[in-house]
């Protein structure tokens, strides 16, 4: 709770044997996933379907990047990991391995602003706008967000 007494988080986890260290989940997530199981009967989730990693300076310069913002669409560590699920939103829109996602409606993907927490905010069905760097060219592009498969 804040200092009005409004409800801003739901503790989820405590760890034991430590200082007083719990991990909580915000107000606004809980409400939504409340809101999808009575509406749905399930959690639904938006999902636009990349890996990323988010750019830094330090991932800028060690490979020559022309930003030092927005996320590097990337593979996870094991080769099953691919940078884009196949027959995903982004799959859909064209997005490839090693393009670069800068904005999402308009707003820059810097530090402090999570592709995934500005994706969680959207419902499925809604389309957003990316703007992203593909083949060392800036362009926009639309893509309709779907329903997050079980497990993602």
């Amino acid at each position: 709770m804040d200092i009005k007494g409004n409800v801003i988080g739901v503790n989820v986890a405590i760890q034991r044997g430590a200082e007083n260290i719990g991990f909580a989940l915000t107000s606004n997530t809980v409400k939504s996933i409340a809101n999808s199981v009575q509406k749905h009967g399930e959690i639904i989730k938006p999902y636009l379907g990349v890996r990323y990693v988010q750019i830094t300076e330090s991932l800028k310069k060690k490979n020559s990047l022309t930003f030092d913002y927005g996320v590097l669409v990337r593979h996870g560590d094991t080769p099953e990991d691919l940078a884009v699920i196949p027959s995903s939103p982004a799959d859909k829109a064209g997005i490839v391995e090693n393009d670069i996602i800068l904005e999402i409606n308009g707003a820059k993907l810097e530090q402090g602003k999570s592709l995934v927490s500005i994706i969680r905010e959207k419902q499925v069905g809604q389309t957003v706008q990316l703007k992203i760097l593909h083949n060392g060219e800036e362009k926009v592009i639309e893509i309709k967000l779907e329903k997050a498969l079980s497990g993602l």
